[in-house]
Formats: structure tokens, sequence, C-alpha cells
């Protein structure tokens, strides 16, 4: 069996970061007894300030068309501006909160699984493939998405641009038709290191929110790992045990081991939760706004290529909502089975003590952990469900009061 530690889960980069080495974290340390530390926050500082002036150009072009009754241009402007804003609230988020998500990720180190016994009994092989199986869609996504939408504007532009003639160039020959000083997206000869520019910015924007996603998968992850672990090993406890002399003092052993490691957990699920909250509250405004613009843009363009243009982010909106959703949900029941496993145990055929005490545990694991937006709403998949109708009503209004 395969040995692994908690530095190849966080150490996993998708192509962008891979090829560019363009990391904002680094998780390599030269041994594993060090905790980790993030040291350079360089290439973190330089993307904000992008991703930031991207926007405030996003915004200006967007209050420009609104002017000037445009509202046609100012929905796709919109669109633009909800991604790029979506960007710059993970960026914020890995800066700002960049010690406490460091300390998550320290004491996760501390309670990892350090022999392949452990790995075994923690199933974390099961970990391993699901993020084999996750990178390999992410790399599928990297390598086909991210390239069309980035090459669509440049095979505009040299299909149906007249440079004899050398006019102001459109917003769709752009990556981000957004404002730029001394009109430089229109000019023709600026146009090469105008699109090198938004490339660059693309790149910059969309690791923010892979590195910030990423972060967030690998320990929700094995936060549900750790509390499987705690069922697992609950649900194989014999309650019979506490009526013999020498079995009791071991079950009791054991059971105090199994709810002080649970407690511990459950403190760290509260830790990445206080962390974490705040960007999943506007998260959602954010995508529930963004998929509404890109799938109004989707429903009423004639043309493919901008079909295929606004079809990717707006795909990668979704799937991403759908997997931080669906991570909570497996996170809600992985908790949640702690109630059921105590109920299930036969536990009238246990002593006198232990069935006085099982109001009380049931009691204790009556509320399983979920992850939430300032209590506002719990992360899981019927949260999906509720974003993705409040997009589509969005849509509706749009595209109703666009008639």
């Amino acid at each position: 069996m395969h040995f692994y530690t908690i530095d190849q889960f966080f150490l996993i980069l998708h192509p962008l970061q891979k090829y560019t080495r363009w990391i904002y974290f680094d998780f390599r340390r030269r041994d594993s007894t060090i905790p980790f530390e993030f040291e350079n926050m360089t290439k973190l500082k330089i993307s904000l300030t992008f991703v930031l002036f991207e926007l405030i150009c996003n915004l200006i072009k967007f209050i420009l068309e609104i002017r000037a009754d445009r509202l046609s241009e100012a929905k796709q402007i919109a669109a633009v501006t909800s991604i790029a804003l979506l960007c710059m609230i993970r960026g914020i988020s890995l800066y700002t909160d960049r010690n406490r998500m460091l300390a998550i990720c320290n004491d996760l180190d501390k309670i990892f699984p350090n022999t392949v016994y452990l790995q075994q009994r923690m199933r974390v092989q099961k970990l391993a493939a699901f993020f084999k199986v996750r990178f390999r869609v992410l790399r599928i996504y990297v390598y086909v998405g991210l390239p069309s939408f980035a090459s669509i504007p440049l095979i505009r532009y040299f299909l149906f641009y007249d440079r004899e003639n050398g006019g102001p160039l459109l917003d769709e020959y752009h990556q981000h038709a957004s404002w730029a000083p001394f009109e430089l997206k229109q000019n023709n000869r600026a146009y090469p290191y105008v699109y090198v520019y938004e490339t660059f910015v693309t790149i910059l924007g969309f690791t923010c929110i892979l590195t910030w996603d990423h972060i967030f998968t690998v320990t929700v992850s094995q936060l549900t790992m750790h509390f499987e672990f705690v069922n697992t090993e609950l649900e194989s406890l014999n309650v019979r045990d506490t009526t013999g002399r020498m079995k009791s003092k071991l079950f009791w052993r054991r059971f105090k081991e199994i709810i002080v490691y649970h407690q511990h957990v459950y403190r760290l699920a509260k830790k990445l939760n206080e962390t974490f909250n705040l960007t999943i509250f506007l998260t959602d405004i954010g995508c529930a706004g963004s998929i509404c613009f890109h799938l109004y843009l989707i429903a009423n363009s004639d043309s493919i290529l901008t079909i295929v243009t606004f079809f990717f982010p707006c795909f990668i909106l979704i799937a991403f909502t759908f997997d931080y959703c669906h991570q909570g949900s497996r996170l809600a029941e992985a908790s949640a089975r702690l109630q059921t496993i105590l109920y299930t145990q036969k536990w009238y055929d246990a002593s006198p003590t232990y069935r006085r005490l099982m109001l009380s545990l049931l009691q204790y694991a009556h509320k399983p952990f979920t992850l939430n937006g300032f209590k506002l709403f719990d992360l899981d998949m019927l949260h999906f469900q509720s974003i993705m109708t409040i997009a589509y009503r969005l849509f509706a209004f749009v595209q109703s009061q666009g008639k």
C-alpha cells in the first residue's frame, strides 16, 4: 500500500501553477516535523493589485455604458465584472486569512495518520483517489476551457477586424471588455500588448479562485475523513463489553479516546468555518449574479463564438459552486452519522452506567456540524439548489426587462 503524507495533498498544483510557477502559498518544507509556513506573499500582492485595477476598470466601463443608455453592453460588462469581483474576493481572503488557513493546515498535519496501519483504518487511499479524479477533471477544464476563453477574442480579431482601415477595436476582440486609459483597448497598434496583459490578468484571477478552492477542498475533505474515522471506531465498539470487568476497562478507555478525538475534530471544523464563512457568504451572492448575466448573454447571442466565450466561465461557476456545496454536504453527513451509530449500538444490552450516559450522548450528537455562511444558510446540496433558483429568477427578471 502506498504511504501518503499531508504534503502530497497540499502540494497538488493545477497546470497554470505548474507551468507558470505562479504559486501563492508554497507548502514545501524540508522536513515533515517542521510546520508549514507562508513566507513570501509578493506574488499574491501583485495579483491582487492587477485584479483590483481590472475590477475598477470594469466598474468604470459599466457606469459609462449605463450613462450612455447602452443596457445590452452594460449587461455584458456586468458578467465580466462579477467574475473579477469573485477573483478579488477569493484573493483578499487568501491574503487576510492566510494565518488562520496556515493554522488549520498545521492542526490537520498534527492529526494526519503517520503509519500505514492508521492510513488503512482511516481510508486515506479513498481521499487520494478522490483528489486524483478531481484534479483530472480540473486539468481537462484548464487545458480546454481556459485556452478557448483566451483565444476566441484573438480568433475574432484575425477573422473579422479590418486591419487595413484600422478602425477602433470593438469589445468582442478583448477577453475583458473593460475601460482602459488613453483608449488603449480601441487602438489597433496597442492590441498585442493589451491582449498579453489581459491573458496575464486572466491567469492571475483564475489562480486566486483555484488556490482558495484547493485549500478549502483539502481541509474540508480531511475533516470529513476524520469524522468518518470517528464513526467507524465508535461502530466497532461492542457495548456489551461494559458488563464485563476486564473488557469494561478497555471499552471505557477506548470510548473516552474516541470522544476526545471527536471533540478535537469538531473544534477544528468550527475553526475552519470561522475562517471561510465570510468568503462563502460573499461568493454565493456573486455566483448567483454572475451565472445570471452569463446565461443572459448566452441566451441572447446569435454568434457561436460568443456563446462559447461565455459558456466556459458560466460552466466553471456552476461546477465550483456545486463542488463546495457537495463538500459541505459530505462533511455534514459524516458528522450526522454519529447519532445514528450511537442509537443502533444495542445500548439496551449495555451496563446501567452506559445506558444512563446514552441520553447525554444522543443530545451531544443531536446537531451535526455544518459549514455555513454566518449562520444564514448551511452549505449543502439544498443550498446549491437555492443558488441555482436565485440565478434563474434573476435571469428571468433581466430577460424580461431586456424585452
